[in-house]
């Protein structure tokens, strides 16, 4: 049965990493479902009550939708269940066991790509040769033409030659994985620094990602200040404010921020502009003002996944790259307040569990990753999500890797 947990959680996090063809097909989210329906019976798993207002709700939400539009997009409609189930049922079958194994995980991937990424330093043409060598060998894993290659275990893309992109999609899609990575240790250890720790924190500064960089600036920061002892707080919170000043002056964090806040309006032009590009990337602040112009057609429960009846450019795809102005868009105020909901109590709950302050910078450091990439709707974060609905989390913490036996949920080996 070990097995089976270690592999659900591996499952998790290939379709977290968006890395390849496998990683976003249809039929490993099906047999990942799977998988975690058995485990979840398998074990006996008492089923809150909430899970059955859960798909009541989505049930009576999607006829709502057929009533106001006089059709669903039934695949969609079901993908999106499929994704949500999974995650929840994969929480409340591993418990705790889920994120410290994910964690166990991350530490192999990091160390990985820190190899790889010296490599591609090095010699990127050739590396490019040997890590899309697999899908030369296989056809059917090709996956973004000749400017993405993957071997699952490293990723490179030839719009970040010098960044680390790790397994994942592209170098900011790798760092939200190291980030929730990263916070599960420092929980396990207790807010000690370690090896794990350096690991994860020069991994993410080898992705470049300008929300990495502003969570190791703020959040991680604000944790360790809140969790210090009073004469030392005031100490760490000044040392705190001059990393910040310094890591927002970088140009790839502050400058970078405020040009695509002034872009922003640029590329809402492509609703009615004509162009070659399949695909547009409205970017963090183009997509929540696009959201903003759907959402007074719909405000309270939006349009579902019902993309056709929302703004789309004429000649062009528009990309929301905003997670939260996607997720306001499909499911309105309704669906947004819901989200915090959700978040506010299960990350809450992960620091209860370890007896450690400040779940409340956890949570802005989700709301950060949700607004920077569009993977609000992904069986991993979906069993973030729904962590709260594990039995008496504050009642029963637990000590980096002193759990139940093999087996119960919430073990680790």
């Amino acid at each position: 049965m070990q097995r089976l947990e270690n592999t659900l959680v591996l499952l998790l996090l290939v379709i977290a990493s968006k890395g390849n063809a496998i990683a976003v097909s249809d039929a490993l989210l099906v047999v990942t479902f799977l998988l975690s329906a058995y485990i979840f019976r398998q074990k006996m798993t008492p089923i809150p009550r909430f899970l059955y207002w859960l798909v009541g709700g989505y049930t009576v939400l999607t006829g709502i939708y057929f009533l106001k539009f006089g059709e669903i997009n039934f695949t969609s409609s079901m993908r999106f269940l499929l994704k949500m189930m999974t995650g929840v049922l994969s929480v409340l079958a591993l418990g705790n066991y889920l994120f410290l194994r994910f964690e166990r995980y991350m530490r192999f991937f990091a160390a990985t790509s820190l190899v790889f990424f010296s490599i591609q330093l090095i010699d990127y043409s050739t590396l490019k040769q040997l890590v899309g060598l697999l899908e030369k060998v296989i056809p059917a894993l090709d996956y973004r033409e000749d400017w993405y290659v993957n071997n699952f275990l490293f990723t490179l893309n030839d719009n970040a030659p010098t960044r680390n992109s790790g397994m994942a999609w592209e170098p900011k899609g790798y760092a939200n994985l190291l980030l929730l990575a990263l916070i599960i240790q420092l929980l396990i250890s207790k807010l000690k620094m370690n090896r794990y720790s350096y690991l994860y924190i020069v991994a993410l500064l080898s992705t470049q990602s300008t929300t990495a960089l502003v969570v190791l600036a703020t959040a991680i920061p604000a944790i360790f200040v809140y969790n210090a002892h009073l004469q030392y707080r005031v100490l760490a919170l000044f040392g705190g404010l001059a990393v910040c000043a310094l890591v927002f002056s970088l140009d790839i964090v502050g400058p970078k921020i405020q040009r695509e806040f002034d872009e922003s309006e640029a590329h809402l032009i492509y609703i009615e502009a004509e162009t070659d590009q399949k695909a547009i990337t409205l970017g963090r602040f183009g997509s929540w003002k696009l959201a903003m112009m759907d959402l007074p057609k719909n405000p309270l429960v939006g349009i579902g996944m019902q993309d056709k009846f929302r703004t789309e450019g004429e000649h062009t795809h528009l990309v929301y790259v905003n997670g939260l102005a996607d997720y306001l868009s499909r499911f309105g105020i309704l669906g947004i307040v819901f989200l915090g909901y959700c978040y506010v109590k299960s990350t809450r709950s992960l620091f209860q569990r370890y007896r450690v302050r400040g779940w409340f910078f956890f949570f802005i450091t989700i709301i950060s990753i949700f607004f920077a990439s569009a993977i609000v709707i992904n069986p991993l974060y979906f069993a973030l999500q729904f962590f709260f609905l594990l039995p008496d989390t504050a009642k029963r913490p637990v000590k980096g890797l002193n759990v139940p036996k093999p087996g119960a949920a919430g073990a680790i080996v």
